[in-house]
């Protein structure tokens, strides 16, 4: 059976636990090391935790300023950012926990938001099928400013009403 995932706002007392994450080699392309995540947070970033009981396991950001918001029109959505699992608590299914309650947590988390979005490098497969699986959505767009290329641009709806996600431009 697997033990419940709660997702929480970073707090300081985490602080030596969460620069101790670290991702994969093979994964180290798509996503800086934790202590330039830290530090380059800006005031409109928000660190979060992925917990499992009182382990820490993984780590993420939402940022509600990011570099192609107004070129894509997405006013209302804010972007996931630097979502990993620690290598070592990998393969036990915490990234799709963690996944499945991206929605409500951020829905509560930030009210004025219509749409949770997300870029993945062309070249990681797996994260796609994750987040697919996950319930984001590609948006047909593509990213062209990440620093080891290419990204899709996934989306979730995070309210009713919210814009279709087919029609970003």
């Amino acid at each position: 059976m697997m033990v419940a995932m709660n997702l929480q706002p970073f707090a300081e007392h985490y602080f030596e636990q969460v620069l101790a994450l670290q991702v994969a080699p093979e994964q180290q392309n798509y996503v800086k090391s934790i202590a330039d995540i830290l530090q380059q947070l800006s005031e409109q970033q928000s660190a979060h935790l992925m917990m499992v009981d009182k382990l820490l396991v993984g780590f993420f950001v939402i940022d509600q300023h990011y570099p192609y918001k107004q070129d894509l029109a997405l006013n209302k959505a804010v972007l996931l950012r630097s979502f990993f699992v620690d290598q070592r608590h990998q393969g036990n299914g915490y990234g799709y926990q963690a996944g499945m309650l991206l929605k409500d947590y951020v829905s509560q988390l930030i009210s004025d938001s219509d749409l949770l979005g997300l870029t993945v490098n062309c070249r990681n497969h797996a994260a796609q099928a994750l987040y697919k699986k996950c319930g984001f959505i590609d948006s047909g767009v593509l990213y062209r400013g990440g620093p080891a290329g290419p990204q899709h641009i996934y989306l979730m709806k995070l309210r009713k009403g919210s814009k279709e996600i087919g029609s970003i431009t």
